[in-house]
C-alpha cells in the first residue's frame, strides 16, 4: 500500500506542477507583434471578434476568417456595429463545433486560398491547444498568436485546468493517430 500512496502522491505533484506551468505560460505569454494579411478568429467569446476587427483596422490586414460561426449567422450578426469591413474580406466558417474542427476548417481555408501565414486570435487560455491543433493539421502553416486576455480569477484558473486536460487529450489523440498512420504504412 505504501507504494500505491507514493505513486499517487507523485502523480498529484506532477499534475499540480503541470497546472501551475500551464497557468504561468498563459499569463506570461505575450502577443505576437507580427501583423500579417490573414487573421483567423475562433468563436466562443464575443471579445475575440471585436479584437479581430480592431486589430485588422489598425494593422491593414486584408482577410478575416471567423471559424465556428453558427450556421444561420450572417456577417451583420457578427461584425461590430461601428465597423465597416470596407476593403477587408470577411469569411465565415460555419462547419466547426469544437477546437479540432476549427483547425480543420482553418486548414481547408488556408489551403484553398494558398495562405502560409496567419494571425490566430482566441482567448489566452485557449491559445496553446488551438495552436497545437492547427500545427497537427498543417505543420507548415506559420501561426502568430494574439491571445485575448482573461481576467485572473477563480473562473480563469478552472478554465486553465479544463483546457490543460483537453490539451492532454488532444495530444494523445493526435499522437495515436500518427502511430496508426505509421503502423498502416509498415
Amino acid at each position: 500500500m505504501k507504494i500505491v500512496g507514493k505513486i499517487l502522491y507523485t502523480a498529484a505533484f506532477f499534475w499540480m506542477g503541470a497546472i501551475l506551468t500551464f497557468i504561468s505560460y498563459v499569463i506570461l505569454k505575450h502577443r505576437s507583434d507580427t501583423i500579417c494579411n490573414n487573421v483567423v478568429v475562433l468563436t466562443g467569446d464575443s471579445r475575440r471578434i471585436a479584437h479581430a476587427f480592431n486589430l485588422v483596422k489598425s494593422s491593414g490586414a486584408k482577410n478575416i476568417f471567423i471559424s465556428g460561426v453558427h450556421e444561420k449567422a450572417l456577417l451583420k450578426d457578427i461584425q461590430p456595429q461601428e465597423e465597416n469591413s470596407g476593403s477587408i474580406k470577411v469569411f465565415l466558417g460555419k462547419q466547426a463545433k469544437n477546437t479540432n474542427e476549427n483547425a480543420r476548417e482553418i486548414d481547408e481555408w488556408v489551403k484553398q486560398n494558398n495562405i502560409s501565414e496567419v494571425l490566430l486570435i482566441t482567448s489566452d487560455y485557449h491559445m496553446p491547444r488551438s495552436i497545437m491543433e492547427l500545427k497537427y493539421r498543417n505543420n507548415s502553416l506559420q501561426v502568430h498568436q494574439y491571445g485575448v486576455k482573461s481576467k485572473f480569477n477563480r473562473n480563469f484558473v478552472w478554465l486553465c485546468i479544463k483546457e490543460l486536460h483537453k490539451m492532454a487529450y488532444a495530444f494523445i489523440r493526435n499522437f495515436t493517430k500518427k502511430l496508426n498512420f505509421v503502423h498502416a504504412i509498415n
